[in-house]
């Protein structure tokens, strides 16, 4: 089966494969691309990773923030300042609506990612 995304690269795909393997979502597979991911690129696979398995019911909000922070710190400024910002919010106010809230602007975010991560995987996510 071809997993290709047009909007994803090669290296992309391979951070996204590599992250599913570590959290063992996915074992039988060998991450195929030559192109190697960037820090940045192996930080957003981490994240989606992280995403598809709130998504699954699998982790908690507050876990999801936590792992993102920590995946994205030193590799991308903007996303981590947009997570702690979420986590601050999510800390005073810890709630469904700001849990829905935030879920949809990061699936939003994460949206090509988790796409091919159900193609890849060939299941849907329960939002």
């Amino acid at each position: 089966m071809d997993y290709q995304n047009n909007f994803l690269s090669q290296s992309q795909h391979a951070a996204l494969q590599q992250a599913l393997i570590n959290t063992k979502l996915l074992s039988c597979l060998s991450v195929n691309s030559e192109d190697v991911p960037s820090l940045e690129q192996q930080a957003y696979g981490a994240i989606a990773v992280t995403l598809y398995r709130f998504n699954l019911q699998k982790i908690k909000w507050s876990s999801f923030l936590k792992a993102a922070i920590n995946s994205a710190t030193n590799t991308c400024q903007w996303l981590t300042t947009e997570l702690v910002r979420c986590q601050q919010e999510y800390k005073a106010q810890p709630n469904d609506a700001v849990i829905i809230e935030q879920s949809a602007f990061f699936n939003g975010i994460f949206s090509e990612e988790l796409a091919y991560i159900n193609a890849l995987l060939g299941t849907e996510t329960q939002t």
